[in-house]
């Protein structure tokens, strides 16, 4: 009996990322297509390799995916390297949208995740932004009022926004730490 290998899958508009986690997988077998009304499209693989799940043996994988919407089964990309099965999918002209999931079926399924790597939201997307991430929201901690941060800090955090650089010139004149050090004691003999 085959079993069911890990998969990770993302999404653009107008394609599909998907990861099959199997390593050394020798020659396997991948068959995109759809229905006979180009509706729904279909992904099935079978090879033989090693999960992370099973460890160092071999056993022989199967796997068939009802895709929520039709693919271009003609244009994808197969790479296979040592470490996974990697496919880009095309969606279908008319499937060129976000899907809301990657299966026709509803509900939760154990061996599929989402993959949070190649992730981007359709409003991302749509603006054209890759992964920027707007750092001067952490210049100030008061912008984070309300949760973990919010009034349990009794006011200490106030002013951390407005840290001033301090610049070493290398004069150590002003630096009196040194000075108010009390002598070592000896021991007596």
């Amino acid at each position: 009996m085959a079993l069911v290998p890990k998969v990770q899958w993302a999404q653009r508009a107008d394609k599909l990322y998907i990861t099959i986690d199997l390593q050394d997988a020798k020659d396997p077998k991948i068959n995109i297509s759809n229905d006979a009304e180009g509706k729904f499209g279909k992904i099935c693989f079978s090879g033989e390799g090693r999960s992370h799940a099973t460890g160092l043996e071999k056993h022989k994988y199967a796997l068939e995916l009802d895709l929520y919407k039709g693919v271009n089964p003609e244009e994808r990309k197969i790479s296979v390297s040592d470490r996974s099965i990697f496919l880009v999918v095309i969606k279908a002209d008319d499937a060129q949208e976000h899907w809301p999931r990657l299966l026709q079926s509803k509900g939760k399924v154990t061996n599929i995740t989402v993959d949070w790597n190649k992730w981007v939201d359709e409003d991302e997307e749509e603006e054209g932004k890759k992964d920027d991430f707007d750092m001067s929201d952490l210049q100030n901690f008061q912008n984070f009022g309300g949760g973990a941060f919010g009034g349990g800090l009794g006011g200490g955090m106030s002013g951390i926004g407005n840290v001033e650089a301090v610049q070493d010139d290398g004069d150590d004149s002003d630096d009196d730490d040194d000075d108010d050090m009390p002598p070592l004691e000896q021991e007596e003999k």
